[in-house]
């Protein structure tokens, strides 16, 4: 099959075409991938993100023919490995605040250790007394550390609504803590 039609496929979602594609690029990016991070077992899920992104700008229409396929790949590959890496760099500061803190933490008395896990108990309950979607954008954007954009793209809803429907869910959570004095 020649790389017009090839092409063309790709962008009608032929599966047939699809798992060409993967397995043509898979090995290549996962050697890129395991040529550049050193002693780490996340390959699988790199390369996988790199091909959900590449999907993702075929049907956006960032791809301009099929001469573009590899450097396009190659493209956001490097890209996901950038990612990666700024990933690890913020896990490992905070790691290293959570040790300073935890340091701190070792010269709490235990009346001091009780009221703090009350008061992570609590905020645990209003937190769950939240709306499902308010729950689901704290989560994505306080634990899982995605953007806003990235949060309005899983949801389906506007940047907009996401930002809000964020900030009167911690409104919602401080006026609790306020109205029980809890701080």
């Amino acid at each position: 099959m020649d790389d017009e039609r090839f092409f063309e496929k790709l962008r009608a979602r032929d599966p047939e075409a699809q798992k060409e594609l993967i397995r043509t690029f898979t090995p290549r990016i996962f050697t890129y991938f395991r040529n550049r991070i050193k002693g780490e077992s996340y390959y699988e899920d790199l390369v996988q993100d790199v091909f959900s992104a590449f999907f993702n700008g075929l049907d956006q229409g960032k791809l301009a023919g099929a001469a573009w396929i590899a450097p396009f790949m190659f493209g956001i590959a490097k890209r996901v490995l950038y990612n990666y890496f700024y990933k690890q760099k913020k896990n490992s500061d905070i790691q290293k605040n959570i040790s300073s803190i935890c340091e701190l933490c070792s010269d709490f008395t235990e009346s001091e250790r009780l009221e703090n896990q009350r008061l992570r108990e609590v905020l645990n309950r209003l937190i769950l007394g939240l709306p499902r979607v308010d729950r689901l954008i704290l989560n994505a954007f306080y634990l899982q550390e995605r953007k806003i954009g990235e949060i309005a793209e899983l949801t389906g809803r506007s940047h907009h609504y996401v930002s809000v429907r964020k900030e009167r869910a911690i409104k919602r959570i401080r006026a609790e803590i306020m109205r029980k004095n809890l701080y």
